[in-house]
């Protein structure tokens, strides 16, 4: 019989990532061409130092919000968005990946809204073709502009409709910018028939943003939102109504605020948030300049945080059920998905040994209800 290793395990299951930042997944090569593209003046160094892979100690390190900014103005032609998109498709496809939602910020583009989308659905098409994965699209509020920019970004899909293009969130820094400053924009894409999503206590940040994102904004689910933890009552409430988080083990915050790997992978509240049954979603955010790709970022849940291989079947179904799919598509995707971990889980050579302090067994029902 054929024995599969845990990272061979993992890279052949079918994944879901919910939460892939388009620009987050430019390779450090195309970053360096593009800038050859245009001219403009960036060595080498400089462009690595946006990458966690290639930061040295005591040299720059410049994060995933500069990164963006940066490619956003240097990104001039829909062709380049073209191509981002389709390595993006070609890397997740080597890690399994077949169905992505992705974020892309429409107010940071020096194109018109109409433009860039049809070229994204162009790629799409084409790499559907050509990997057979899905992808879709969440354009998104920069939230360190106004909420005028962000109510323009939806009068521009409402003008523009596509149905690949699912619903919108909210990213950048959060701290000057909660999610209630925007409201109008989020009223008229709910309105309209969008789905609703927000990156809300990201960075250490008060639990009440993710309150405010729930409550008040009436979000489907939440990207980030560990700080939820702090308040119990609001935590075991979300966990039953099975509230979708979409969690990034790579999250830079909380690997600078424990740069001990021990104290991380023990601290980091994904760890609480699955011990207290939230619906967590383990996905990439920034690929490429955090370092990671789907299948890392589900060996981390097992080898650095302690979950059970088992744990992995519900967080891939949590994926589906959380994605913003047609339902017959979830459902058909969960049997088949399912029977897959079924078959390969029989065919692990090991799981990892782990004492019953560390242990995390989680498990949630799913009853083919988004």
């Amino acid at each position: 019989m054929t024995t599969l290793t845990l990272p061979e395990f993992i890279r052949r299951l079918p994944k879901a990532d919910i939460h892939y930042h388009l620009l987050g997944g430019v390779r450090l090569s195309t970053m360096l061409d593009l800038a050859r593209k245009y001219q403009v003046d960036l060595p080498e160094a400089e462009a690595k130092s946006y990458y966690r892979a290639y930061q040295t100690p005591g040299g720059p390190r410049k994060g995933g919000i500069a990164a963006l900014t940066f490619l956003y103005q240097l990104m001039q032609e829909t062709a380049d968005y073209e191509r981002v998109l389709f390595e993006v498709a070609e890397d997740a496809h080597h890690s399994g990946v077949k169905y992505i939602e992705t974020f892309w910020n429409p107010s940071d583009v020096a194109l018109p809204y109409a433009d860039v989308n049809d070229a994204l659905v162009r790629t799409i098409d084409h790499c559907q073709q050509v990997f057979d994965i899905t992808i879709r699209l969440i354009p998104s509020i920069n939230r360190e502009k106004s909420p005028e920019a962000a109510v323009a970004m939806v009068e521009a899909m409402i003008a523009h409709p596509h149905p690949y293009v699912l619903g919108i969130g909210i990213d950048y820094k959060e701290h000057q910018a909660p999610v209630e400053h925007f409201w109008k924009a989020y009223r008229l894409a709910a309105r309209h028939g969008y789905k609703l999503t927000a990156h809300c206590s990201e960075f250490g940040l008060h639990w009440r943003n993710v309150e405010t994102g729930i409550e008040l904004i009436g979000v489907d689910r939440i990207d980030h939102g560990y700080s939820i933890i702090n308040n119990p009552q609001l935590t075991a409430k979300y966990a039953a109504l099975g509230i979708p988080f979409t969690v990034v083990p790579s999250n830079t915050y909380f690997l600078q605020q424990w740069p001990k790997h021990d104290e991380w992978r023990v601290k980091h509240p994904i760890r609480a948030m699955a011990e207290a049954g939230l619906n967590i979603i383990p996905c990439t955010d920034d690929w490429h300049m955090h370092d990671t790709n789907t299948s890392k970022c589900y060996q981390v849940m097992v080898e650095d945080f302690g979950f059970d291989v088992y744990s992995l079947k519900t967080m891939m179904l949590n994926s589906l059920y959380a994605s913003w799919l047609p339902t017959a598509q979830i459902t058909q995707w969960a049997k088949e998905w399912s029977r897959c971990f079924d078959e390969l889980f029989a065919q692990l050579d090991y799981q990892p040994a782990l004492s019953t302090k560390e242990l995390i067994l989680y498990r949630r029902e799913h009853n083919g209800k988004k």
